[in-house]
This record gives C-alpha cells, sequence and structure tokens, in this order.
C-alpha cells in the first residue's frame, strides 16, 4: 500500500482524523440525512461528505443561506451530534492505516489535524486507542479559521516541534487536501486507507 512513501523522510505525519482514520463519515453522513429531514434542508450526500472537516454549525449555515431557509443552526447541530454521538462506539480504525500508524510510531512524530470537536475526537481517539500512538490533536475547538485554512494543520506541526514544509499531511476529503496545501505541506488523499500523492 504505502510502499512508495518514504514516511521517515518527514518531519511530522499529520492525519485528518474522519474518513481518513477511521470509518466515522458514514456515522456523520447518516446522522445529518435524518436531520435535514426533519428540518427541511435538502441533503446531498457527496456533497456534505466533501465538507468533511468544517464544523456541523459552519455547514449548516452555508446550506441554510443557500437554499434561503431559516434554520435554527443551534437546534439542528444539537440533533444532528445527538444521533452521531449514539453511534459513536461503533467507529473503528481502517485497517491499512493503523498499520500505517504502528509502523510509524516512534519512528517520526504524528499529530491530528480534524473539524470535530475535541470532545468527540478525544472519545474516538481513547475508544479505538489510537491516543497511545498519537499524542497531538487539534480540533475545531482549537482554531478559528477550520479548513479549508491550513491553521489545523499548522497548529498541529507547531505543537510537533515541526517545519510545516516538511510535513505530510493525510487527508479524504478535496476541503482538507486545500487545507494542507495552503500550509506548504505535501499532501496525500487516504481513501479506506489506500493512499495517493495529491
Amino acid at each position: 500500500m504505502s510502499e512508495q512513501f518514504q514516511f521517515e523522510q518527514y518531519d511530522a505525519l499529520i492525519f485528518d482524523m474522519d474518513g481518513t482514520l477511521v470509518d466515522s463519515m458514514p456515522l456523520h453522513l447518516d446522522a445529518w440525512e435524518i436531520t435535514s429531514a426533519e428540518f427541511g434542508l435538502p441533503f446531498d450526500r457527496v456533497r456534505l461528505n466533501e465538507y468533511g472537516g468544517i464544523p456541523t454549525r459552519k455547514i449548516v449555515a452555508m446550506l441554510a443561506e443557500q437554499h434561503g431557509l431559516e434554520i435554527d443552526v443551534e437546534a439542528f447541530a444539537r440533533r444532528k451530534i445527538a444521533l452521531y454521538l449514539e453511534r459513536i462506539d461503533s467507529v473503528s480504525v481502517f485497517p491499512a492505516m493503523w498499520e500505517l500508524v504502528k509502523r510509524c510510531h516512534g519512528k517520526v512524530p504524528m499529530g491530528i489535524g480534524t473539524g470535530s470537536t475535541r470532545d468527540h475526537a478525544t472519545h474516538i481517539l481513547r475508544n479505538t486507542g489510537l491516543d497511545a500512538f498519537i499524542p497531538v490533536l487539534v480540533s475545531a475547538d482549537d482554531v478559528t479559521n477550520h479548513k479549508p485554512h491550513p491553521d489545523t494543520f499548522l497548529k498541529v506541526a507547531e505543537l510537533l516541534g515541526a517545519n510545516p514544509a516538511n510535513c505530510l499531511v493525510f487527508e479524504d476529503t478535496p476541503i482538507g487536501i486545500e487545507a494542507g496545501k495552503a500550509g506548504g505541506m505535501a499532501t496525500v488523499l487516504a481513501t479506506e486507507g489506500t493512499l495517493q500523492r495529491v
């Protein structure tokens, strides 16, 4: 899978979480679908998947404006999050990504830059055991400018003491790849453990 990548040459490996390291995106999208139906917001699964990395409230506000709808953003976000949390314990790590993380542990510093809240990210990392391998986490709560802005990934690099120009970002969405590139970092599209340079 990843033989063509020389991970040890980088100062740090920086991972997105949802859809990149763990299989949580379908749970997010299922919760979005139910909540959208309840609130009368048109739902497009493919498009929403591409918004991965942007916090729920920002996406709801953006979609409501696009569709000319008056939606209680807070109520929508609370409901969507509650539905997601009902199933959060079923989230698991993509096997190929587990292999990569374990192989690089102790050789290359690793961190996570996610659009999830700190509570949700910490819960998933603890539940899956990833927290024992990846010590640095930057969540949606830790930055003001979320992806596609580079701030999330730049903060991870800073916490790891790494030069952004020599960091490798793993992402599963165009928005995330854009954020990595905006930070001057090398980027890899990670789709369920399959890696592709972008």
